[in-house]
């Protein structure tokens, strides 16, 4: 009886053991997501976050506008100096920032929206110079330019005003490029409590 045992035991390994040696394994593991600290542009030696998606880099199509003026956290007006298949004048041009909104200034201040303004403003001061792209959809009903935005120095303006919580992520397709990025910084920004997420 005992015999038997041990021989059953010995079978049982023997199989496992060819198993294993046999059957085709993967043993690639999946690269995690790349993560980055961004910079935040009021204490630049500090993180704004602790872990959040790296930013794209500046697209090879993107072109270059002049700031001229801030309207509030999601709205600028801005002017090329050179004419191209998004932006076809050197008239000044409205520009709307694509997957976030911001609280408003007028006609009524709203909870948070002096403080988005500035952050836009703190990021892209008038005269500076900006890298703009567009996605799919180029105008919105109010005849502004919905636009991608970076500084000279890289930062993807439109993902740093959303992890800094000075905006909550909306989205109209198909201007979609960035979108799952767009909602993990904003659950991050909001889980931490940044921004309008602590103050509204």
């Amino acid at each position: 009886m005992i015999r038997r045992v041990g021989i059953g035991i010995l079978c049982l390994v023997v199989v496992a053991i060819a198993i294993w040696w046999f059957v085709p394994r993967d043993d690639r593991t999946p690269d995690p997501s790349p993560v980055t600290a961004q910079t935040n542009p009021a204490n630049p030696a500090k993180p704004a976050t602790s872990a959040i998606p790296a930013n794209p880099a500046i697209p090879a199509d993107a072109f270059q506008m002049t700031v001229e003026s801030v309207h509030d956290g999601d709205t600028l007006r801005a002017r090329v100096a050179t004419p191209n298949a998004v932006v076809t004048d050197t008239d000044s041009t409205r520009v709307r920032l694509i997957g976030l909104d911001t609280p408003e200034v007028s006609p009524e201040l709203e909870c948070w929206g002096a403080e988005a303004t500035s952050s836009l403003t703190a990021l892209l001061p008038p005269g500076s110079t900006l890298w703009a792209a567009a996605d799919r959809e180029v105008l919105d009903r109010y005849g502004r330019h919905l636009l991608y935005l970076w500084r000279t120095d890289g930062t993807f303006v439109n993902a740093e005003l959303i992890a800094q919580g000075d905006g909550e992520v909306m989205i109209f397709a198909p201007n979609t490029l960035h979108e799952a990025m767009f909602r993990a910084l904003e659950a991050e920004a909001s889980t931490a409590g940044r921004g309008l997420w602590g103050a509204c």
